[in-house]
């Protein structure tokens, strides 16, 4: 369940427009980082997920050099992934990724994402049937 802030602030996003369509035209990779949880189905029901990780968006349709730490029932594995993504005008996107655990491929994951505060931030969702997972990504600054 998302928060109200969250919500409210997804909204407002989507109701003044600040997520438009500069977010796609910058051509300038972004380093991003994030976080997710929720759960996923198993042959025993569903357990818990969550993860951490990084990536860069190129800001042409492309993300690369992504890396994140999935626990899913308190087993972690470190995994890489890439992806295609595309922004609609209103800030709303999907993405598809291809996961790899020890540089072979593991899978594909479906996501659909927000993106808010003027392209600093968006929220996420996994579409894949049998997942439960949402999440956050907040572009990385310098020091």
């Amino acid at each position: 369940m998302v928060d109200r802030s969250v919500r409210r602030r997804v909204a407002r996003a989507g109701a003044t427009g600040v997520c438009g369509t500069g977010v796609q035209q910058r051509r300038r990779p972004r380093a991003v980082r994030f976080a997710l949880d929720g759960f996923v189905a198993t042959a025993a029901g569903s357990t818990t997920a969550a993860a951490v990780g990084r990536f860069v968006a190129d800001g042409a349709g492309t993300i690369y050099n992504g890396v994140r730490t999935l626990v899913v029932g308190g087993a972690a594995t470190h995994q890489t992934f890439r992806c295609t993504y595309s922004v609609a005008p209103n800030g709303t996107g999907t993405a598809t990724c291809e996961v790899m655990t020890g540089g072979v491929v593991t899978g594909t994951e479906h996501y659909d994402f927000v993106i808010v505060d003027n392209g600093e931030e968006a929220f996420f969702t996994e579409t894949d049937p049998g997942v439960t997972i949402r999440g956050s990504a907040e572009r990385q600054r310098s020091k």
